[in-house]
């Protein structure tokens, strides 16, 4: 057996065949063939080998023999030390044109796990956390807790302003036609809430009850509705009432409600939120230094990234998606449809997902190894422990059941803590 390393991380795998090993293939290939056939004057699988070969030919013997040889060929090469990096299953080929009574090679060729080359991981550069919260990010918080018992009043001064309520009647126009879906009366919006075209709201502000202007605004180009999608329109508006949304005040007896634990006073409500959001932004900042780091790290590794890990996670991706759409009862393509896409793009995307997803798991199975971050039998124990309590289990059976999850969470927590650990902020 010869080994020959190809690009993508293949391998060829070259074996001999000899005159007497093929000759062998063939009894046993006939032994095969023979049983499916009815020869006249011979009982189904009972002619003998002379009359199977002139009827025939030997020649038809040569497909099933070749492949009793190459079974035998692919049980050698997995005993292999080599074998444990073999990847899917094999790609057979003839070198050479079989005749009887002849030497001659065949091939088994495998995709394996590809080599790794990492970049520096350690002392990555990535840009300072900011973890400040400022006083009206603090009070955007509460507004948002307080606006489910906020209420609507009349504006004094029937003007719009942004965040005011604004009823109205609208039609809209394209070329002087109008068009489905462009007319509703006593409509409410928000205005500054970007429920609308682009430009709609801004000119919106100003007007007064009782008013009616014309705007006109023109459709984004992505617009769902083709028809428009680019196209200038006209909306004559006439404005009705505007309110104003008022919101509670933070009384002790109002705070006292909301039943957040020791939380009084607006003072404490105001350190909670603030508590709630620097934890918040240290975590969203985490993440992001983290996807900067790994972003790095992927894009200077050097890897000859085999096809069927590829394959691998593009069919898993692939596969989540058309539960979804099955789960919904939905055909794929109408479903994609939904997400604002079609099959095309929808495999051009998969193949990236699945190629970066691909990468990382090759790079940080590589930084995994070379750091020794594999977690020990103690962790994984611990880890069953742990999740055996919240699951009214034991600890054996979490254990035997997710011992593959329990092994990856812990190796990728250790790799995010190293190269996170070793950043350097700038």
């Amino acid at each position: 057996m010869t080994v020959e390393k190809l690009d993508k991380s293949r391998v060829k795998l070259v074996f001999d065949v000899t005159a007497d090993e093929f000759e062998k293939a063939l009894d046993k290939a006939f032994e095969r063939e023979n049983a499916k056939v009815t020869i006249k004057g011979f009982r189904k699988g009972h002619a003998p080998r002379s009359v199977f070969e002139k009827t025939y030919g030997v020649e038809a013997l040569f497909e099933s023999a070749l492949n009793v040889v190459l079974d035998s060929k692919f049980q050698e090469a997995i005993k292999d030390e080599a074998a444990k990096n073999f990847l899917g299953r094999p790609e057979a080929g003839l070198e050479e044109k079989i005749e009887r009574g002849k030497d001659f090679k065949v091939s088994l060729t495998w995709d394996v796990y590809p080599e790794v080359t990492l970049p520096n991981y350690k002392g990555v550069e990535v840009k300072a956390k900011n973890l400040k919260v400022t006083a009206k990010e603090v009070d955007e918080a509460i507004k948002a807790i307080t606006k489910k018992d906020a209420v609507k009043e009349t504006k004094t001064e029937q003007v719009i302003a942004k965040n005011d309520y604004a009823t109205f009647d609208f039609v809209g126009t394209v070329d002087g036609v109008e068009f489905p879906g462009g007319k509703a009366e006593n409509y409410e919006l928000q205005i500054g809430s970007g429920q609308f075209i682009p430009g709609f709201e801004d000119q919106m502000i100003g007007l007064k009850a009782g008013e009616t202007k014309d705007l006109t605004v023109t459709f984004p180009k992505d617009y769902q509705e083709a028809t428009l999608a680019g196209k200038e329109a006209v909306f004559k508006v006439t404005v009705h009432e505007v309110k104003v949304e008022k919101f509670p005040r933070l009384t002790a007896e109002y705070i006292a409600g909301l039943k957040l634990e020791g939380v009084t006073t607006s003072e404490e409500l105001k350190a909670s939120k603030k508590a709630e959001l620097e934890a918040k932004k240290a975590t969203e900042e985490k993440d992001r230094q983290l996807n900067d780091i790994i972003n790095y790290v992927l894009d200077n590794a050097k890897v000859d990234m085999p096809k069927t890990l590829v394959d691998e996670k593009v069919n898993q991706l692939k596969s989540q998606y058309e539960q979804q759409a099955k789960m919904y009862n939905i055909p794929f393509e109408t479903f994609l449809g939904f997400m604002g896409t079609n099959l095309e793009a929808f495999n051009e995307n998969m193949e990236k997902q699945g190629a970066r997803q691909a990468l990382f798991q090759v790079v940080a199975q590589k930084i995994i190894e070379v750091e020794k971050l594999a977690p020990s039998q103690e962790a994984l124990e611990a880890k069953a422990e742990e999740e055996a309590k919240l699951h009214n289990s034991t600890k054996d059976k979490m254990l035997k059941t997710n011992v593959a999850k329990y092994y990856s969470d812990l190796a990728y927590k250790a790799l995010v803590d190293l190269l996170i650990e070793n950043a350097k902020e700038i």
